[in-house]
């Protein structure tokens, strides 16, 4: 019996001991008054915008912002999003576009997603989503990854998404 629970005690940790520890991350929060906060990991060196938050990874492979926005602005918003990263020198190809439905965190969340180049003429996915806060106020999440950024940061990609919360 004790060689039993020796055994499931070890099945259960050895994938901790197998798996990288979650990287440290910073909370922000978004709106003054806060209306969401979101945590991004401080090796991504997150900065504070007017509006929100953005970081890159230090390899460049991934880019995130996440900002407010107003919900009645929300066509506008989404144009601003990309615009800018067209202006970082990404190319959207606007025949790619798709879109998805989703609930993160209760929050009612669209996400249009297309593919296209980075700066270098890489592969890259896009995408753009809106998180309705309440009847007010959304957030912006814009993103553009290479192929090689998403798999190698998926965890932390993830990390963020389910880090967006409403302040209640």
């Amino acid at each position: 019996m004790p060689r039993l629970l020796l055994a499931a005690a070890l099945a259960l940790l050895l994938p901790a001991f197998l798996m990288p520890p979650l990287a440290e991350a910073k909370s922000f929060r978004l709106g003054a008054p806060a209306v969401a906060t979101v945590a991004i990991p401080d090796a991504w060196s997150p900065s504070v915008t007017e509006r929100g938050v953005e970081a890159t990874t230090d390899d460049d492979e991934i880019y995130v912002a996440v900002t407010i926005a107003s919900a009645g602005n929300v066509e506008d918003s989404t144009k601003q999003a990309l615009a800018y990263l067209v202006s970082q020198g990404v190319e959207i190809d606007p025949a790619t576009q798709r879109q998805q439905s989703m609930t993160i965190n209760g929050m009612p969340t669209i996400f249009l997603g297309f593919s296209g180049k980075d700066s270098d003429g890489e592969q890259a996915e896009i995408s753009v989503g809106i998180l309705i806060v309440n009847p007010s106020t959304v957030l912006i999440l814009s993103y553009w990854g290479s192929k090689e950024g998403e798999k190698t940061y998926a965890s932390e990609l993830n990390g963020i998404l389910q880090s967006l919360t409403k302040v209640e």
